[in-house]
């Protein structure tokens, strides 16, 4: 194992955009003073409201007409909403996905059309890696997926990851000191995971430090040696000159 091949930095934003382009808005609801009329069907709807503006007209009030609704397509006298650069009747103003009434409730827009805000993050945000859940704020970016920052964690002991980020073994992240103690080589000499550098001998691996003649404990790196018991063993412990 390679001490930096897995070594890997999460990203964190502030908020997590589902998608470019998208906005928060809020809309506008005003109120023009009339006595309102409400006609028996649709089909009525305006010659009645051509009548009751001419008739409103010829007693000195003054009608203004805000446009007609992007929904229906019927003009709007009474309560209006203003929202996405369009004009719309209140009941008309609607979640595109569950059809609820937005009135004035903040909402998102996606493709030029309105979403309540819980169903808005439930088809667009993105989703957590570990729970599945869409992301409201902010956002772990990591082995090419997203996650809630409090789910972002290592998979061994369960410790959030700080600015030394993570290590991955197969697709999973993991803290340094549970990766290199699960996976990372052992030393020959000490039984203690390898973290970076290390001497291959004797079908084995080692830390420098360990690499040491097993009866007087005096490093034998870049000197002849014996094997004895699966341990390297200095010229002068064995009674031989170094350079036999």
């Amino acid at each position: 194992i390679s001490a930096g091949t897995s070594h890997q930095h999460q990203s964190v934003t502030d908020y997590a955009k589902p998608n470019q382009g998208t906005s928060h808005y809020q809309s506008t609801l005003t109120t023009v003073s009339t006595t309102e009329h409400l006609p028996p069907s649709s089909d009525q709807l305006d010659s009645m409201l051509g009548n009751l503006t001419a008739d409103m007209s010829r007693q000195g009030v003054n009608t203004t007409q805000k446009g007609c609704c992007n929904a229906c397509d019927k003009p709007i006298v009474g309560q209006v909403i203003t929202a996405l650069g369009k004009t719309w009747h209140p009941e008309h103003f609607t979640c595109s996905h569950c059809n609820q009434e937005l009135g004035t409730r903040n909402f998102f827009e996606r493709d030029g059309n309105p979403y309540c805000e819980p169903d808005y993050h439930n088809l667009f945000s993105p989703r957590c890696a570990y729970c599945n859940g869409p992301i409201l704020d902010k956002c772990v970016t990591a082995l090419e997926k997203t996650w809630h920052t409090e789910h972002f964690f290592c998979a061994q002991c369960g410790q959030q990851f700080g600015e030394d980020g993570f290590h991955e073994r197969d697709g999973k992240p993991y803290c340094r000191n549970d990766y290199f103690d699960m996976f990372a080589p052992k030393c020959n000499g000490c039984n203690r995971a390898i973290m970076e550098n290390y001497i291959s001998a004797l079908n084995s691996q080692w830390h420098p430090d360990c690499f040491v003649c097993r009866d007087c404990s005096k490093p034998v790196t870049g000197k002849s040696f014996y094997a004895m018991e699966g341990k390297p063993v200095c010229p002068g412990c064995v009674g031989a000159d170094e350079d036999e």
